[in-house]
């Protein structure tokens, strides 16, 4: 800015220059700018940050649903579904993957029953041409030789061997094709081990916790002998509390001394049994266990019957 300077005559005889310099704004717009967008942002950000993890996580759920669902389809297993009962494109995949689940368990069952139905033409085929017609064949064999009998003994023993021969025969195609009705889970394996992989499969499809153990016959002896001697002590706790008298005490021993003596005989020849290798050998074993296991079952019914008439009986005298 500039302003002339006039003598006394009216003259210029000079100018007087003012300058003005303006204030430096850009730092402390830029500080004032960057310090509000800084509080606008933290909040935001924050708030960005929560919604979407609750966003992704929701997400992320429903898939994983989606996901067992379809584990649990692709091992036979239809009875799980996609629940989503959201109106969004997930919601209506999840109503479409359990219509078509739907759908399938449907087609396989109908599968099944076909090929139960074919199954059963083929084992009546097989049973008519195979087993019948021996069956039959025998028959003839059979009344040939009775008729023969008086008259030709010789023939009626060569018949009779047919028959034999023919009813062998009969009893090997039996054999082979209740072979081949063995469920195919059982395949390769126990009824123990198919079992196990049942449970597991229905503990991972159902998201409940299952476990699947088998002790065997050792661990069911010593349990039984276990359990016999613990019975054997607590029926004496009756007389020992002055509720009974000797009556009492002396049906308990006794009626005690046989269940323990039957469990430990239970308990020996699962032992001695353990080292039978021949085949005949452990069928026996087997027979003779049985029939200790089922004599004690019958007098453990027994023996407690007869522990509570002592009862009655001592109560009574």
């Amino acid at each position: 800015m500039a302003v002339p300077l006039e003598g006394e005559n009216g003259r210029v005889t000079g100018a007087l220059v003012g300058a003005f310099r303006m204030p430096n704004l850009a730092g402390a717009l830029l500080i004032s700018v960057g310090v509000g967008a800084l509080l606008l942002l933290v909040p935001a950000g924050f708030l960005g940050l929560i919604f979407g993890f609750f966003t992704a996580w929701g997400i992320t759920r429903r898939i994983g649903a989606l996901a067992r669902a379809a584990r649990s389809w692709s091992r036979g297993d239809f009875s799980v579904t996609a629940k989503d009962r959201s109106k969004d494109e997930l919601g209506q995949l999840s109503r479409e993957l359990n219509q078509m689940a739907a759908d399938l368990e449907n087609l396989l069952q109908a599968r099944g029953e076909l090929a139960t139905l074919e199954a059963r033409n083929r084992f009546a085929r097989d049973l008519h041409d195979s087993v019948k017609q021996q069956v039959f064949a025998t028959s003839l064999q059979i009344a040939a030789a009775r008729a023969l009998i008086r008259k030709d003994t010789d023939s009626a023993e060569s018949h009779l061997g047919q028959a034999d021969d023919l009813v062998r025969q009969a009893q090997k195609e039996l054999n082979i094709l209740i072979a081949e009705m063995r469920p195919a889970a059982l395949e390769g394996k126990g009824l123990a081990a198919a079992l196990r992989e049942y449970v597991a499969r229905w503990s991972e499809g159902a998201e409940i916790p299952a476990d699947f153990r088998v002790r065997g016959e050792r661990e069911t002896r010593k349990q039984i002998l276990l359990y016999s001697i613990l019975l054997y002590a607590v029926t004496q706790l009756p007389f020992c509390a002055g509720g009974f008298g000797g009556i009492y005490l002396g049906a308990s021993i006794v009626l005690g001394a046989v269940f323990v003596g039957g469990a430990v005989r239970l308990y020996r020849r699962g032992e001695s049994g353990s080292g039978a290798h021949a085949i005949d050998d452990r069928a026996a074993l087997l027979s003779g266990d049985r029939r200790a296991a089922l004599w004690l079952y019958l007098y453990s019914l027994a023996y407690l019957a007869l522990l509570f008439a002592s009862m009655v009986t001592d109560a009574r005298l």
